[in-house]
């Protein structure tokens, strides 16, 4: 595809991403954009994006693309590929997000999504009000990654941060041996005085550490619960003097912790 780059394409911003089903053609001139029914509606209907309009497009690899369309109708896009974009790489950091009522997970999802996490747990614990097993769970893991996905290309992201359906206290107990540091966000631990920067810094936390962060749901964590992550190697940690409500405190501790990572921003480790 190299010789699809022009100084025209480096000068075009494109203000819409859209993450495709299939590779691009590689055969030269404008190609048909492989893209789902609901993201062709999308372009076509809700956008009306049209001839000279430019996107960005994701393959299933990850490589991403500056495209400007030559056609568009309800039977798909027709474009003319421009040029290869950088790709951010997902900072390394996986929310375990207490499930709590109504539409928080919601926002949740859709915030640390932007803030470029690499994944999202959410995690029944002994305090969540809301109770979801079988089809239920399901359903809701399916619309967190609909979430996701919108957040996703919102934020112009490479990259989709994979979203599992709802898991009980041992599945996340069982997830912390893929991380190499794991901070349990904690009310309890303001006696400690100990945050987010500090504790990265005592485990010896690098820019590609596999991080996990654990929040409860509305009610907090139980104090046996934080025993046992403890146990397995986790480390409670502070957000300060005030509390937080539950949706409030996974995006704060995941922002904290990008920016200790060095995104964001932020400083630079290892």
């Amino acid at each position: 595809m190299a010789e699809r780059l022009t100084r025209e394409s480096r000068l075009t911003v494109a203000d819409h991403r859209f993450f495709l089903e299939a590779p691009l053609s590689e055969a030269p001139g404008p190609a048909l954009l492989p893209l789902s029914s609901g993201d062709l509606h999308h372009a076509v209907s809700v956008l009306r994006l049209g001839a000279g309009s430019v996107v960005s497009v994701v393959e299933p690899s990850g490589a991403v693309w500056s495209a400007r369309i030559d056609t568009a109708t309800h039977d798909g896009l027709l474009a003319t590929v421009l040029e290869e974009l950088p790709a951010v790489e997902p900072c390394r950091v996986t929310l375990f997000q207490g499930v709590a009522k109504g539409a928080k997970v919601d926002l949740v999802v859709e915030k640390v999504t932007e803030l470029n996490v690499e994944a999202i747990v959410p995690v029944l614990t002994e305090r969540s009000v809301v109770r979801l097993s079988g089809d239920k769970a399901a359903e809701r893991g399916a619309r967190w990654r609909r979430v996701a996905q919108a957040a996703a290309k919102q934020s112009q992201r490479a990259s989709v941060p994979l979203v599992s359906d709802p898991v009980g206290f041992d599945g996340l107990l069982a997830a912390l041996s893929r991380l190499d540091v794991t901070l349990v966000v904690w009310a309890g631990a303001m006696q400690t005085g100990i945050g987010i920067g500090e504790a990265l810094d005592e485990a010896g936390a690098v820019r590609g550490s596999r991080v996990g962060i654990v929040v409860g749901p509305e009610g907090g964590l139980t104090a046996e619960e934080v025993y046992r992550l403890e146990a397995a190697g986790a480390r409670a940690v502070s957000l300060g003097d005030t509390v937080l409500r539950s949706e409030t405190a996974g995006v704060v501790a995941t922002a904290i912790c990008a920016y200790e990572l060095g995104a964001l921003g932020g400083r630079s480790r290892g």
